[in-house]
């Protein structure tokens, strides 16, 4: 039950309306996770800043936060790449602007379903 939160100070009219489920469909397999179980938010026109004061350029801040997946770094070293690759040739947004932050989750610590996934 992966989570991916897209923060970004672009506007929602620079993202394809399909932006997310396309990045899903790259992330589900590199997550070995199916891609009806993810979780997504894009939160875009935000003010934010990558530095003390860059607000007016481009900054896209991703979060992906999943059970099982983040525990072997070589799991986050190879994804990374395609992520960025991904960025690049579907959406158009340079490496420079783009940060990733992968968090890994106890099943302990997610609610659903009126009680923990574990």
């Amino acid at each position: 039950m992966p989570f991916i939160t897209l923060m970004t100070n672009m506007k929602a009219a620079s993202f394809p309306a399909d932006a997310m489920p396309r990045l899903i469909r790259v992330l589900a397999p590199l997550m070995n996770k199916p891609q009806e179980a993810y979780n997504w938010v894009l939160d875009t026109d935000k003010i934010m800043s990558k530095g003390s004061d860059n607000a007016s350029k481009p900054y896209v801040w991703l979060k992906i936060e999943a059970i099982g997946t983040f525990e072997d770094p070589e799991n986050i070293k190879v994804m990374t790449p395609k992520l960025f690759d991904f960025f690049a040739n579907e959406l158009n947004i340079e490496e420079e602007a783009i940060l990733m932050n992968f968090y890994p989750l106890s099943a302990t610590h997610i609610g659903k379903n009126g009680k923990t996934v574990a």
